[in-house]
């Protein structure tokens, strides 16, 4: 029962959603309005259920002292800090002048800017290996990547004879060979998730369900 009872669910609902691209009643778009709202709220718990996830989990490894305990401390003294700072400002945190707008703005964003900060080093290394002209179709990458680059600086436009063809020719690459690239991308991830979500809806992906 544990595992039939959310099979028949998924397929019912799945299919129930699937009849909205097929069935233009404006009754079924209300019911199917309601069921994604219904869907809101799962997302809304399963936020909750990450939050003692992550408790369960690093908690216990800070009482033990385990390895890198001190960085595990300090993630759950902030997000204890910042529970707390939201609940006790309510509706009114995020305008100026409150701390949980200084907490996002003068501790959160920071941060984050610097992990991307971090990722353009592994981005420039990858970028390195993968520009290497091993065969036809890396050479063909290398030298889109060096047109690409020289066209958006200044030193770029000021060679001569080229100069004043590149920033076209990028133009042209970035339209048409690189756009075609990202909708075949984007079209086989559509196919690919559509694929997944009737695997799910059949029951034959079970993997949601703790199984193998």
């Amino acid at each position: 029962m544990k595992r039939t009872v959310p099979l028949v669910l998924t397929f019912f609902v799945g299919m129930f959603m699937i009849g909205e691209f097929f069935i233009p009643h404006y009754q079924y778009r209300l019911i199917t309005a309601d069921f994604l709202e219904w869907g809101v709220v799962l997302a809304a718990a399963a936020f909750v259920l990450g939050l003692f996830n992550l408790l369960q989990v690093n908690l216990p490894k800070v009482i033990r002292r385990d390895p890198d305990w001190g960085y595990k401390l300090l993630m759950l003294v902030a997000l204890v800090v910042t529970l707390v700072v939201g609940f006790a400002e309510g509706s009114a945190r995020q305008e100026p002048g409150h701390v949980y707008k200084w907490i996002y703005d003068a501790m959160f964003v920071p941060l984050n800017a610097t992990m991307f900060a971090l990722l353009a080093f592994y981005i420039a290394s990858a970028a390195f290996r993968a520009f290497r002209a091993r065969n036809i179709d890396a050479a063909i990458l290398l030298v889109a990547a060096v047109i690409v680059m020289l066209a958006r600086v200044p030193v770029g436009e000021s060679l001569p004879i080229v100069g004043d063809k590149l920033p076209q020719f990028m133009n042209w690459l970035m339209d048409v060979p690189n756009i075609a690239a990202r909708r075949a991308i984007f079209i086989g991830a559509a196919l690919g998730a559509v694929a997944t979500g009737l695997r799910v809806i059949l029951g034959i992906e079970r993997s949601h369900l703790g199984g193998e």
